[in-house]
């Protein structure tokens, strides 16, 4: 599959995203006539802490809230898997009916309505900023707003919408922790020194370190810096992202204007094109 004459023939892309995600974009880097090379940065596991969860479908069932952000597949998920081990599924889809439920992307809102959720609204921008522009468009001033989402991420969106009035509260239904598998780390840093990796792909800034984490008993985090910066196209699915780690230390090549994988994978094939 070619965009307008452009490929990924020959080249082999890295994606850092988790093992239950990584191979719906590898099919895509397979489409666009790329190689996919799986090196996961992020280990998904839901939360044991299911009185958050039950709480927050009672506060659902009351009508209580007036919208529902998710930011992630992983946190629809992770929210209606918890549910389920609650026997609450059924109300969950009830009660998030009846309120305002916004998905972050096409993919965020394309898990939602698997599970019989209609979607709300979908931000023009797939990001915190976009969700910030769009529900300021609706004025939020003393409404209740919840977010479904990992334990760590960064509270910036809350206190944005905060700030314009909104009652914002985050529960954390999933953790986003460092994988394990030493043998995978070694495999990767030997194919990343020989040049078999052409790109690596970051949906966040989190993947960026915890991949320098996974790496650090093998080699200096100077060494590697300059490995991947002499060696790769480093592409940043959104601006939050590429600061993140140009803060690291990384040189950021591609910025998809879309902030989706298939987004950065035609970008990414257009810059190679024109160079």
């Amino acid at each position: 599959m070619v965009q307008n004459g452009f490929t990924l023939k020959g080249r082999t892309v890295a994606i850092t995203r988790s093992r239950d995600q990584a191979e719906e974009t590898g099919k895509l880097i397979k489409q666009y006539e790329g190689e996919p090379y799986f090196i996961p940065a992020i280990e998904i596991k839901a939360t044991s802490d299911l009185l958050t969860v039950e709480n927050f479908i009672a506060e659902l069932w009351k009508e209580r809230i007036d919208y529902v952000l998710f930011m992630s597949v992983n946190g629809v998920r992770c929210l209606f898997s918890s549910a389920e081990n609650l026997g609450l599924k059924s109300q969950l889809e009830q009660s998030l009916e009846e309120t305002v439920t916004l998905a972050v992307g096409p993919k965020t809102a394309q898990e939602l309505r698997s599970h019989n959720v209609q979607v709300g609204l979908v931000p023009a921008k797939y990001s915190s900023e976009g969700i910030i522009e769009c529900l300021r468009q609706y004025g939020i001033s003393g409404k209740t707003i919840y977010i479904p989402r990992t334990r760590g991420a960064t509270t910036d969106l809350a206190k944005s919408l905060r700030a314009i009035g909104g009652k914002v509260k985050e529960i954390y239904v999933y953790e986003s922790l460092l994988p394990d598998n030493k043998d995978l780390a070694e495999r990767f840093l030997r194919d990343l020194i020989d040049g078999k990796i052409d790109a690596m792909i970051y949906g966040s800034s989190l993947s960026a370190k915890n991949l320098f984490k996974m790496l650090r008993e093998l080699i200096s985090k100077k060494k590697l810096l300059t490995i991947m910066n002499s060696k790769l196209t480093i592409v940043a699915i959104g601006p939050v992202t590429a600061e993140a780690l140009s803060e690291i230390g990384l040189r950021v090549d591609v910025i998809p204007d879309r902030y989706t994988f298939k987004g950065a994978l035609i970008e990414l094939a257009c810059y190679w094109s024109a160079k």
